[in-house]
């Protein structure tokens, strides 16, 4: 899963367009898109310089003069093969590094060393400059490569990365709030200002007739919490007047205390509470081979950890999240690809949303489901517990497990343990997170209830009206009508 970056929809769709051909894992993505939006330091402009060499090297190493493409369609492991036999034979400008796993380009004073990786990452790189904007500047981008494959001289070179540095810096410009390309950072920043935010201000970033960055309301309500993220680490920091003066962050974390006051203890207080770094929770909740959620429960469960826990002050705004991202991502997908079980005119008007209500009830039955999967992985290693309730906790655990019709549980005791244990701390942070998310959208209900069911309501006539406004293009245009954040879902995770 990417980090919250500010990116367009376009930019979006485009970008996991690159990873469709093959299995990539989460790591090579991650630097892909580091590598589009800062480069490789100390210089923003690196990547592009490494690519135009290695196009230019390669061009001179081939018996037969390739073409830009031909080259872009190199595995990275043949390149760097094809670059290391060059090294042998002491082609100029190339040298072998690292014991031949990597090479090293030479251009004037300066060098960049190459492994397979890094080799990787520019092929990406190179077919996002191609494919960019809908393909609307392919042909100049692919007769740069053309040229560079020639064996340009040195200002020809130099002018080749010139022209593909502009077109990324465009693209960043245009689509991405982030170095150079921040205006959608001031966006928030000038809506905001130093207030404390309502779940009003947050849905106006969205809906706004002056807002021209956000085309989902996910993205406009991740965009405000990484900017109050970034205010709060400012004051922060500025609040801070010496060494030791506040406390270091996770000393509240560790080992969950047993309590023998009486009564079954909780499943989270048989477990090690280990740190997981932000978005791998779910990561390996998706890798595992045992079918321990539903696509539609992860959907879920990623939504609710996009926002959790920056946004425990904004309640509502999370609600809306549940409730009517679902619906956006099933009009976008709908109208880009022109199938849908429902018709656009009526999912508009938000038939399909799940009420505040039932967003709750799935808080509560993913919390329950966790819960359950924590006893089975006691059941698994736990031994036979001496204590009553562990073995409660323990024979439930076995249960659930014999129970499961999943082909996935039909594994040996000992293989199946080894796979718990490796999902042990992601159960433990979802079910923490659950725990955390009831009792804040509890409260908000209040005593007596029914708080949910009118703001439900009413947030049902503002969305109903917004979608309508996007999609059918009543009240004006949205130039993002067709994008989403959820192109690889064709229904958008309505279900």
């Amino acid at each position: 899963m990417l980090k919250p970056r500010y990116w367009s929809d376009t930019a979006q769709n485009e970008f996991a367009a690159l990873f469709e051909d093959a299995d990539h894992a989460p790591v090579f993505i991650e630097k892909v898109a580091d590598a589009l939006i800062r480069g490789w330091p100390p210089n923003r402009d690196k990547p592009v310089w490494a690519l135009a060499l290695v196009v230019e090297a390669l061009g001179r190493t081939a018996q037969r003069r390739p073409s830009g493409l031909e080259i872009l369609a190199m595995r990275p492991s043949d390149v760097l093969s094809s670059l290391l036999e060059a090294a042998e034979r002491g082609l100029p400008g190339i040298a072998s590094a690292a014991s031949h796993t990597a090479v090293r380009l030479y251009v004037n004073e300066a060098s960049i060393v190459l492994s397979r990786t890094r080799l990787g990452l520019l092929r990406k790189i190179a077919e996002f400059l191609i494919a960019a904007d809908g393909y609307a500047r392919a042909a100049e981008v692919v007769a740069t490569f053309e040229t560079l494959a020639r064996g340009p001289s040195q200002e020809t070179l130099k002018e080749g990365v010139r022209s593909l540095a502009r077109r990324l810096y465009e693209y960043r410009k245009t689509h991405f709030a982030e170095g150079h390309a921040a205006s959608s950072f001031d966006y928030v920043r000038r809506k905001l200002g130093q207030a404390t935010p309502t779940d009003a201000d947050i849905l106006a970033l969205w809906t706004d007739a002056d807002n021209s960055h956000f085309g989902t309301y996910r993205t406009a309500f991740a965009a405000a919490l990484a900017f109050l993220k970034s205010r709060r680490e400012v004051e922060e920091r500025a609040a801070v007047t010496g060494a030791g003066s506040v406390d270091e962050p996770g000393n509240d974390r560790g080992i969950v205390p047993d309590d023998d006051g009486g009564g079954p203890p909780s499943p989270l207080a048989l477990l090690y509470t280990a740190d997981i770094d932000p978005g791998s929770m779910l990561m390996a909740l998706k890798s595992t081979p045992l079918n321990v959620y539903t696509r539609a429960e992860v959907d879920f469960a990623d939504l609710l950890e996009s926002v959790w826990p920056d946004a425990r002050l904004n309640v509502r705004s999370v609600l809306r999240l549940l409730a009517f991202h679902p619906i956006q991502s099933g009009l976008s997908n709908t109208l880009r690809t022109g199938r849908a079980k429902v018709p656009v005119e009526e999912r508009v008007t938000c038939v399909e949303a799940a009420t505040y209500r039932e967003v709750l009830e799935r808080i509560d039955a993913l919390q329950d489901k966790t819960a359950g999967w924590l006893a089975a992985h006691y059941a698994l290693t736990a031994g036979t517990p001496q204590r009553e309730d562990r073995s409660a906790i323990a024979r439930t655990g076995a249960m659930l497990l014999s129970r499961s019709r999943s082909k996935s549980f039909a594994r040996p005791p000992a293989e199946l343990a080894a796979h718990f244990s490796r999902i042990a701390p992601s159960l433990v942070a979802l079910a923490e997170m659950t725990a955390d998310v009831r009792g804040v959208v509890a409260a908000f209900d209040g005593p007596e209830g029914g708080r949910l069911q009118s703001t439900f309501a009413d947030d049902r006539e503002v969305f109903a009206a917004e979608f309508a406004r996007r999609y059918l293009g009543r009240g004006g245009p949205d130039s993002d009508a067709l994008h989403d954040d959820a192109a690889d879902d064709p229904e958008g995770g309505v279900q």
